[in-house]
């Protein structure tokens, strides 16, 4: 009976190993299902290039007093928007006060003493109606008067003078925009001419970029392109493209225009793209394709039919640019030719496959 007994677990041994073994043939025999895709040959390929620029304010400016004197007051600090006519830096103008009031008040003198020269002439005049003034007097008069009033014209360029001085001891914003450098302190003596802060146009950007010559000489002004920062994408318009290269960079520099509402700050990195295409025979295929080959080569799976089924054959391919998970290749490939498109990793050259699901590679 024991004997019995271990026959009989044996004979269900064998035939749960018989079962596993004929599944496993079978699966073999019907190969693994792997999703393929026809490929298509494309004489060219389009490559999107990036060509950093940088924001600019449309104006900027460097600003300093016309004339020299100590700060006695600021009224903007570093990032600060102001408005055109803003007043932004006062100087130490005590002196040219008190100079101001010393030719109001010789201004004053002068004009009563014309007054009384002036009404001595026609005391004069009257008097030398009736023969009691010479001649020579009133010629004497009348030169005192002269002198008098040339007296007064100095002492009124002197007046403007200083009155130019003490408008120009303030500083005032010449345009709309936000304060980029401020380099100057309250107390300090400044020269004249000095750059005491830089100013630079806010809402109104332009960037700057270095173009390549074979890209940028087939670019127009008023041509609408598309620039980048991050994964951001705005729309531009092309300003002005230079006619002669950088000598040291061999480019030629292209400036557009940044829409208004595009929070852009000058200094910014931003860049600009543009499509090239490139003459090259080759074919789209999915990342997902490609299989790491020997030494750092690149390879993917050709599907092969034959009397025996369908089985996977390697096949060489060299990249020639990548974009947005597909890649385009040159190689041992051929128009209408079927690759595997994905799940390359779990597969062998050689292999026996099934075709689950076939498409046809994205051309960028």
């Amino acid at each position: 009976m024991f004997r019995t007994f271990v026959f009989s677990r044996l004979w269900q041994r064998s035939l749960v190993c018989s079962l596993l073994l004929s599944a496993a043939f079978s699966a073999f025999a019907d190969g693994a299902p792997v999703k393929v895709g026809e490929i298509k040959r494309q004489q060219s390929y389009d490559v999107q290039r990036l060509f950093a620029g940088r924001v600019l304010g449309s104006q900027r400016a460097d600003i300093g007093f016309e004339v020299a004197g100590r700060v006695v007051r600021l009224h903007v600090v570093d990032g600060q928007r102001v408005e055109r006519g803003q007043l932004l830096a006062e100087l130490d103008t005590k002196a040219l006060e008190i100079e101001r009031g010393e030719l109001r008040a010789a201004r004053r003198e002068v004009q009563a003493r014309i007054e009384q020269l002036r009404l001595d002439q026609e005391r004069f005049n009257a008097l030398a109606e009736k023969g009691y003034v010479s001649q020579g007097q009133l010629d004497e008069l009348d030169s005192r008067l002269r002198a008098t009033r040339e007296q007064l014209t100095q002492v009124a360029e002197q007046l403007r003078g200083v009155e130019l001085r003490l408008q120009k001891s303030t500083l005032t914003a010449p345009f709309a925009g936000e304060i980029a450098s401020l380099n100057i302190e309250e107390g300090v003596v400044v020269a004249v001419g000095r750059t005491v802060l830089q100013l630079v146009e806010t809402g109104n950007n332009e960037a700057v970029f270095g173009v390549s010559d074979q890209l940028g000489r087939d670019l127009l002004p008023g041509e609408g392109m598309e620039i980048a920062r991050g994964d951001q994408r705005w729309s531009v318009t092309i300003i002005s493209v230079s006619r002669n290269l950088d000598w040291r960079t061999q480019t030629r520099t292209v400036r557009v225009q940044l829409p208004k509402e595009a929070p852009f700050v000058d200094g910014e990195t931003v860049h600009l793209l543009l499509h090239e295409v490139r003459q090259k025979p080759g074919f789209w295929l999915p990342m997902t394709a490609m299989v790491g080959d020997v030494r750092g080569t690149w390879a993917v799976y050709q599907i092969a039919e034959g009397e025996d089924g369908v089985h996977l054959r390697k096949r060489s391919v060299q990249p020639l640019y990548q974009f947005r998970g597909n890649v385009y290749v040159q190689g041992e490939l051929q128009d209408g030719d079927r690759v595997v498109t994905d799940g390359t990793h779990r597969l062998v050259p050689g292999e026996a496959v099934t075709i689950a699901k076939q498409d046809t590679p994205n051309a960028e």
